[in-house]
């Protein structure tokens, strides 16, 4: 059984993959088949998004099995379900016990891949500095294919209106509110892979911070 923790790393989209591993080591009766390829995929996915420090903690079964499941027997399956989340959960257990990866620990959490969400905040970020097309350009790319795009076609709605919809909230709080309600749901695009161009900027960035503090 599962519990809610409080991640601290220091690093916000590993919190929020370590949150989001929480709720795939959830165990409950009944699992179908898709319920347990849906979570097996997860896993797969969540895992490469993770530093080094934190897969370390995490001894998990053989994750890629094809369809082999289909063709087990249901106590088969529940079995297997167990398995995972059980070494979800202990490797869960390991990386909240360990000190080196508390905020301001020892360990090095910048070998992860940059995720989609770190993308999309970037561009916000940028948008929301300087409004113009290039930016709004670069947002509307970043959010392309992801849980943001209604907010995105919000956004395009609000910014070709040319009056109000209401004398109480003109037409720059609307823009202003839907930034907001993207910026909220940031964190939840961060087990999905960023684009090559922004990995390799932020590899660069990092490279460049690395050899300043020499």
């Amino acid at each position: 059984m599962t519990f809610s923790r409080h991640w601290n790393t220091g690093d916000r989209p590993t919190d929020a993959n370590l949150t989001y591993m929480e709720s795939l080591a959830t165990l409950w009766r009944g699992m179908t088949v898709e319920q347990f390829m849906d979570k097996l995929r997860g896993v797969i996915g969540l895992q490469r998004m993770l530093p080094k420090a934190v897969q370390d903690h995490f001894t998990l079964p053989f994750l890629y099995i094809g369809n082999s499941a289909y063709d087990w027997l249901p106590e088969r399956l529940q079995e297997e379900v167990t398995t995972l989340c059980s070494a979800l959960e202990a490797g869960l257990k390991a990386v909240h016990n360990d000190e080196a990866l508390a905020k301001g620990g020892s360990a090095d959490l910048s070998d992860r891949p940059a995720t989609r969400g770190e993308e999309v905040r970037a561009a916000l970020d940028a948008y929301r500095q300087h409004p113009g097309s290039r930016e709004l350009s670069r947002l509307r790319q970043a959010a392309s294919g992801t849980s943001l795009h209604r907010y995105i076609d919000r956004l395009d709605k609000w910014l070709a209106r040319k009056r109000p919809s209401s004398p109480d909230r003109p037409i720059e709080y609307e823009i202003a509110s839907v930034l907001g309600d993207i910026s909220r749901r940031v964190d939840d695009l961060h087990h999905e892979p960023s684009s090559y161009e922004f990995n390799e900027q932020r590899r660069a960035a990092l490279a460049e911070a690395l050899r300043s503090n020499m």
